[in-house]
């Protein structure tokens, strides 16, 4: 074929093809010929070309059966490197990406849904900081596109920075196990930030995180303290602020200095949690006899909540606390809701003993 030939399409089909595949500095063309079958100035002027650089052959423009032009493309064309192989399979694109953590644009404490982990006081910790201090939880985390890994800004014991980074596989771990996100419970991937700073708390107390987070899970899931949340959380425990007692003021004097306490700290935006207890037995003698009921404060016993709001009522204060469970069913003390928020006398905590302590941000 070529110049003068007899210039069947497949034969000059076959040579396009092969010019193509030899690198220019071996006689190959360039630019590329179009691979259409049909001999034309272009096909013949690299095949001189091919000629001029492989010395020893004839420069005719033609590729002939049997000939010395044929036979080098052939020996040219095995020493030629093969054509670059096509991308692999992209990984899948991954379910938690800085794309879907909040919605509206923030964290919010309606966001945190506890399940199976009984990490009250870390959840409520996160959901009582997303209301006060948004930003905190936004510049708390951090996700690199390239490696699909979050990195978590957290503090240890002692309030000491860590850097903790998470993977995609450890973060679908933490649905799989219920934790404190709606992820696991709806099957939607978004408002993700809980998942994302819960399985980064466990895996900051796990020693050997390539064998799974199961150590670190054990160490947070089985209750813990309002304040060691507050410090890996904002990186200060806080203050703790607990019911005094002043005679002078007697009970409902003593209430509203406390309650005046935690509403100042709402105001300045400070970060409040509320840890209840089971509330003591108070009733006299005659109320066991006749069988009347433990006064109830209406929580959880040995639970925490995020502190929503305080409102003056006389001398009274109340405390509206949302629940990391999401809902207030199955409380068992006569105030079922499916409302997360539930509005409580502090008076009523005080009394029946059920007040522990509120938890402050620094």
């Amino acid at each position: 074929m070529g110049q003068g030939g007899v210039n069947r399409s497949g034969d000059v089909l076959t040579i396009q093809k092969a010019l193509n595949q030899i690198p220019p500095n071996k006689g190959g063309a360039d630019p590329k010929l179009k691979e259409d079958g049909l001999v034309g100035p272009k096909t013949i002027g690299a095949i001189l070309k091919f000629q001029t650089v492989n010395t020893g052959l004839v420069k005719d423009g033609r590729v002939d059966a049997g000939g010395q032009t044929l036979a080098r493309l052939n020996v040219v064309l095995a020493t030629a490197p093969g054509p670059k192989p096509g991308p692999g399979p992209q990984p899948p694109a991954p379910n938690f990406t800085d794309q879907n953590l909040y919605l509206g644009g923030g964290p919010s404490p309606n966001d945190i849904k506890q399940d199976a982990f009984g990490d009250c006081y870390f959840v409520a910790t996160l959901g009582a900081v997303a209301q006060q201090n948004p930003q905190l939880i936004k510049n708390a985390i951090h996700y690199d596109a390239a490696s699909q890994k979050f990195r978590v800004k957290l503090h240890d014991l002692k309030g000491n920075v860590k850097y903790i980074w998470v993977t995609q596989a450890e973060l679908e771990d933490n649905v799989k196990r219920h934790g404190g996100s709606y992820v696991d419970n709806t099957g939607k991937y978004e408002r993700t930030w809980p998942t994302v700073i819960e399985t980064a708390y466990a895996k900051m107390f796990d020693t050997n995180p390539q064998d799974g987070l199961g150590q670190g899970y054990q160490k947070i899931i089985n209750g813990g303290w309002p304040s060691d949340a507050m410090v890996a959380i904002t990186g200060s425990p806080g203050t703790e602020m607990r019911y005094q007692y002043y005679p002078k003021l007697g009970l409902a004097g003593s209430v509203a200095v406390l309650g005046a306490r935690v509403s100042v700290s709402l105001t300045l935006k400070k970060s409040v949690t509320l840890w209840v207890v089971p509330e003591k037995d108070t009733r006299n003698f005659w109320q066991i006899l006749t069988g009347a009921p433990v006064p109830q404060d209406g929580l959880v016993d040995d639970h925490v909540y995020a502190v929503v709001s305080l409102a003056r009522n006389g001398t009274d204060w109340k405390v509206t606390v949302r629940n990391p469970w999401g809902h207030n069913v199955n409380v068992g003390e006569g105030r079922d809701t499916k409302s997360a928020h539930i509005t409580v006398s502090l008076q009523k905590l005080v009394q029946t003993g059920g007040l522990e302590a509120f938890q402050v941000s620094k």
